[in-house]
C-alpha cells in the first residue's frame, strides 16, 4: 500500500486537471465560495418553521386586504393551523364613535392627534394578537394598512421583544419578572413575521373592491353610495400620503398584484412555500359557483358506453347529468372526480351530457378526491359511522387514515378549484366532500364528517342523492344552497354559512 502512494496523488490530480464537461450529467464535486455560504447560512436560518407565526397585512384601503385574510385564515384552520383575524378597524369601531372615527378626516396624517389615536388602536390591536398567540394561538393575522415602515420595524420590534410568553407567565407587557430576562420564569418560542402586501393598480378591480367595501362596512352607515365613495377615496389620498411598498431589508415578504395577475416573493421558506404562496397564487375574484356531489354506496361500474349503462345505480349519474344541464351556468364546466371507477365513469355521463348540449367540459380524475382510507376498519356499517362522527382531526384509522391526511392531500384539489374561473363540479365520495365543503365554509373538518352534523352534511352522506352548490360572497366567503337530485324536479334549500335556512325555494321543475 505505502508503495502505491507515491503514484496516488498524481493520477488524482491528473483527473482534476481534466476538462469538465458540464452537460455530460456526471457528478462533478463543488466548492461553494464563501459568499454563497454566508447567504446559505440565511437561508438555513429561515427555512425552519418557526413555532408561532404572525402575517401582518400591508396596503392602502379598497385594495381587498381583508379578503386575503379571511381566505388564509379559512384555509390555514382547515389544514390543521390555529388561526386568527385581528383587524384594526373592528377595534377603532367597537371602541370608539363611528362619527369621529370611521369618516376621511380621522385618517389625515397631518393631525398629530388623531394620528397618535391610530396608531394607538393599531398596536393595541397587535398587542391582543399577540396575547392569543400565547394562549394556544398558532398563526395571528394582523389585518391593517400597515402602509409605512415606521410602522412594520414597530411590529417586527414589539414581536422580537415579546418572545412569546405563555398563557399564564407574565408577559413583557405585563412588567412580569420574567420580563426581558431569558428563563425568568416564562417559556418562550419563536415568533416570525411575514408581511403580506396587496398592491392594485388596475382600476376596473379597484372599483370592484371600493364598492364592496363601502355596500358592506360600517364606516359608511348613514351615506349614500356617492358619499361613501368619495369619502373612501379621501381616506385612500390621505393614506397614498405616507405609502410605502415593503422592501427587501423590511424581512420576509410575499406581494399579490391585483389580485391575480402576479405574486412575489422575499425570504420565505418552510410552510410559507408549501402552503402559503401556492394558496395565494391561486386566489382571484371571479365569481362562479362550485358543485359537490357524494356518489351513492356500492356504486359499481356503470359501463357507461355508447350502448347505455347497465348498472342499477345509473340513475344517480343520469339525474346527475340532467341537474347540471339544467342548472348550471352555460359557461364551461370543469369536472374533477376521484380516480375509482364510479366516480370515473359517472364524471362521463355528465361531461358526455354537457358536449352533447353544446357546453364545454373538461374532466380531470385525481386520486386525492378518493375516500378516507378506514384501514383494517373499512366498512359502512353503523359502528363505522359512529366512528367516524368521533374522530379527532389527528386521529387515525389503524393502518388507514385521519382527517388531516385526508385535508393534506385534498391541498391540490382546493388549489386547482381556488385557481379555477370556471364553474367546477366535484364528483367524489362522502368523506372528501364534506372536508372541502369544511373548507369553503369556515367549519371544522371533524365536525363536517358526521352526517347528522347539518343538513348538508347529510346531503353528502354516501345514502344522499343531492348536490351542494357553493357560492362566493363577501370577503372570499361562500353560502350553500342544498339540491335533491329526483325524478321530477329537484328540491332545493339554500342555507347560510351557520346552515340556518333564510330562504325555500321549494319545488323546481
Amino acid at each position: 500500500r505505502r508503495g502505491l502512494a507515491p503514484h496516488h496523488e498524481p493520477m488524482a490530480a491528473a483527473r482534476s486537471s481534466r476538462p469538465v464537461d458540464y452537460y455530460d450529467g456526471k457528478a462533478v464535486s463543488l466548492d461553494i465560495p464563501e459568499a454563497i455560504q454566508r447567504r446559505l447560512s440565511v437561508r438555513s436560518s429561515l427555512t425552519p418553521d418557526s413555532a408561532k407565526l404572525i402575517l401582518v397585512m400591508v396596503g392602502l384601503p379598497g385594495r381587498g386586504k381583508s379578503f386575503i385574510a379571511h381566505k388564509l385564515s379559512r384555509f390555514l384552520n382547515w389544514t390543521g393551523y390555529q388561526t386568527d383575524i385581528f383587524n384594526a378597524g373592528q377595534n377603532r369601531r367597537a371602541n370608539h364613535s363611528p362619527t369621529n372615527h370611521s369618516r376621511a378626516g380621522f385618517f389625515d396624517p397631518s393631525d398629530a392627534e388623531r394620528k397618535a389615536k391610530r396608531e394607538s388602536i393599531a398596536m393595541s390591536t397587535f398587542e391582543e394578537l399577540l396575547e392569543w398567540l400565547a394562549g394556544g394561538g398558532e398563526i395571528g393575522i394582523f389585518d391593517a394598512t400597515n402602509s409605512n415602515p415606521q410602522r412594520r420595524a414597530l411590529l417586527v420590534s414589539r414581536a422580537a421583544e415579546w418572545k412569546g410568553w405563555r398563557s399564564g407567565d407574565a408577559s413583557p407587557a405585563a412588567g412580569g419578572a420574567g420580563a426581558g430576562v431569558a428563563g425568568g420564569g416564562g417559556a418562550r418560542f419563536g415568533v416570525s413575521i411575514v408581511f403580506i402586501e396587496s398592491i392594485c393598480t388596475d382600476k376596473s378591480i379597484l372599483e370592484a373592491n371600493m364598492l364592496s367595501k363601502v355596500r358592506a362596512s360600517p364606516d359608511f352607515s348613514g351615506l349614500s353610495e356617492e358619499e361613501a365613495l368619495s369619502d373612501l377615496r379621501q381616506r385612500v389620498s390621505h393614506y397614498e400620503a405616507s405609502y410605502v411598498p415593503v422592501a427587501d431589508e423590511e424581512g420576509a415578504y410575499i406581494k399579490l398584484f391585483d389580485l391575480s395577475s402576479k405574486v412575489t416573493a422575499h425570504q420565505v421558506f418552510g410552510r410559507m412555500t408549501q402552503r402559503v404562496l401556492p394558496y395565494m397564487m391561486s386566489l382571484h375574484i371571479s365569481l362562479r359557483p362550485i358543485f359537490l356531489a357524494a356518489l351513492p354506496p356500492g356504486y359499481g361500474d356503470l359501463s357507461c358506453e355508447e350502448g347505455g349503462c347497465s348498472s342499477p345505480n345509473q340513475s344517480f349519474a343520469l339525474q346527475l347529468a340532467g341537474w347540471v344541464g339544467r342548472h348550471a351556468p352555460s359557461s364551461p364546466l370543469r369536472l374533477l372526480s376521484s380516480t375509482q371507477a364510479s366516480a370515473v365513469d359517472a364524471a362521463r355521463v355528465v361531461a358526455r351530457d354537457m358536449r352533447r348540449r353544446g357546453v364545454g367540459c373538461s374532466v380531470t380524475n385525481v386520486s386525492c378526491l378518493n375516500p378516507l382510507d378506514r384501514g383494517s376498519e373499512a366498512g359502512e356499517d353503523q359502528w363505522a359511522t359512529q366512528r367516524l362522527a368521533s374522530m379527532g382531526f389527528s386521529q387515525r384509522y389503524p393502518g388507514g387514515e385521519s382527517f388531516a391526511d385526508l385535508v393534506r392531500r385534498l391541498e391540490a384539489c382546493v388549489l386547482e378549484v381556488e385557481a379555477s374561473t370556471e364553474p367546477v363540479l366535484i364528483v367524489a365520495h362522502a368523506t372528501p366532500c364534506r372536508a372541502l365543503r369544511a373548507y369553503f365554509l369556515g367549519l371544522p373538518v371533524a365536525e363536517c364528517m358526521c352526517p347528522a352534523s347539518s343538513r348538508a352534511a347529510e346531503a353528502l352522506a354516501n345514502a344522499s342523492r343531492s348536490v351542494v352548490e357553493l357560492l362566493p360572497a363577501l370577503f372570499g366567503k361562500w353560502s350553500e344552497e342544498i339540491h335533491t337530485l329526483e325524478e321530477r324536479g329537484e328540491n332545493s334549500e339554500v342555507l347560510s354559512l351557520d346552515d340556518a335556512v333564510f330562504s325555500l325555494e321549494g319545488q323546481v321543475g
